[in-house]
């Protein structure tokens, strides 16, 4: 019997190179596409691709759509805005009009997206909590998500799904180290009052949704892809310190991050409470659905 095949998007990035580790273990047959010339890693079911041109096979079961710069990596200057625009619309595109033109036909397409979607609360009282169904805003972070599913949902595929992602957690990549080394240091520990939210999610309830989705029949078309614990920054922070055995005693003022990060310290600073409403309506149930248990998997693993 063949194996299923999945081509992979962005498949060297953070959650892409997980991804194919997750796949290749349970007996998918994986394309990456990406733009790194030095893979390392080997499978005999893992073929690495720069183009879509060199794509040698029209049996493409899956896709899973990842490609986009590193939205925390520099701060936005127009030029950045650009890029991070570019890096997910325009390979969006791209990818759609090679599965036409070679008339490839996937069961599934999935294709990232954020919470950021949700924008921020100017008021900042995060009283409200998001479901797939609320809207988006007029700012950069809101605006970049909503280009980027609109490009993955102007070809009209009814088997494209929008997975949008809260903060990914793993103990090799990702922000968790960044997040966690000023705690493991007893410095700094609440950012600001505090109060603002923390929308994240384990790699492993990632990995495990994208393939839910992969095979599951469902109406719904957008997925809030995120731990359903509802979560300040103090509190990640005291529970993280508690894994940690560590009291941090610094507080960062909110006018450093805004005098050093500028309007991206929004992704810091504010935000929205998000619930994956559409996935659990349709039976994902998460392998860790609160922080503690998280914390206690990754820093006993790392």
């Amino acid at each position: 019997m063949q194996k299923a095949c999945v081509l992979i998007t962005g498949a060297s990035g953070f959650i892409g190179s997980h991804l194919i580790a997750y796949l290749l273990a349970r007996d998918y047959a994986v394309v990456g596409l990406t733009r790194q010339k030095d893979k390392l890693s080997r499978h005999p079911s893992l073929i690495w691709i720069q183009q879509l041109d060199e794509l040698k096979t029209d049996r493409i079961d899956y896709v899973i759509n990842l490609a986009g710069e590193n939205i925390g990596k520099a701060r936005w200057t127009a030029k950045r805005k650009q890029q991070l625009i570019q890096s997910r619309v325009e390979t969006t595109q791209q990818l759609y009009r090679y599965l036409e033109k070679r008339q490839i036909f996937p069961k599934r397409i999935i294709s990232g997206s954020a919470v950021g979607y949700y924008g921020i609360d100017p008021t900042e009282q995060w009283t409200a909590v998001c479901t797939e169904q609320s809207a988006p805003q007029s700012i950069f972070m809101s605006e970049l998500c909503q280009r980027w599913e609109h490009a993955a949902l102007s070809f009209q595929s009814q088997q494209t799904k929008i997975v949008r992602f809260g903060i990914v957690f793993a103990n090799n990549g990702g922000i968790l180290p960044q997040m966690l080394l000023p705690i493991k240091l007893n410095m700094v520990g609440r950012i600001g009052h505090g109060r603002q939210p923390v929308v994240w999610v384990h790699i492993q309830d990632v990995l495990r949704a994208i393939e839910f989705l992969m095979t599951k029949e469902t109406t719904a078309q957008t997925f809030n892809v995120v731990c359903p614990e509802k979560m300040t920054q103090a509190q990640f922070v005291h529970i993280a310190a508690q894994q940690l055995k560590r009291k941090p005693f610094f507080c960062l003022p909110t006018f450093v991050l805004k005098a050093v990060l500028g309007e991206q310290s929004q992704l810091v600073l504010n935000g929205q409470y998000v619930q994956p409403k559409a996935l659990q309506d349709v039976g994902f149930e998460f392998k860790y659905p609160t922080l503690k248990q998280a914390l206690e998997d990754i820093l006993g693993s790392s």
